[in-house]
């Protein structure tokens, strides 16, 4: 009887401490990043600005809310960054980015509000390959 009940402690501890990983990780050796900008600025000027494919930096004006850009980084490219910038909006509009490597969202969303004259900078954590 002891050793039925050995038995049977043994079998459970591998079935619960065999719980399957469901929770989505970034895939760490893609070079595919999409940033995703949402909201609601009407400012007069919206602005992404960010490292290009080879690892230059380029402006690309918002012109439209959604906005997405969808970038894969050379092997040359150790890092990349955006940051997101408006004025001429009305103080408490919001945008917000995200950030997808491999289709895996990075973190948590990144928001910027409009200061008390319609403006804001914002600039997301350095994404290292």
């Amino acid at each position: 009887m002891k050793k039925s009940i050995i038995a049977l402690f043994m079998v459970l501890t591998v079935f619960v401490s065999c719980k399957k990983d469901s929770d989505k990780k970034p895939d760490t050796a893609s070079r595919n990043i999409r940033y995703e900008v949402t909201g609601n600025f009407t400012g007069s000027a919206l602005i992404a600005s960010y490292t290009t494919a080879g690892g230059g930096t380029d402006n690309d004006p918002i012109t439209s809310l959604p906005w997405t850009k969808e970038i894969t980084y050379g092997t040359n490219v150790a890092a990349a960054i955006i940051a997101i910038s408006g004025n001429g909006g009305v103080a408490g509009q919001k945008v917000t980015l995200v950030i997808k490597r491999g289709g895996i969202q990075l973190g948590t969303p990144i928001e910027a509000v409009a200061d008390a004259v319609g403006s804001f900078s914002k600039a997301a954590p350095a994404i290292v390959f």
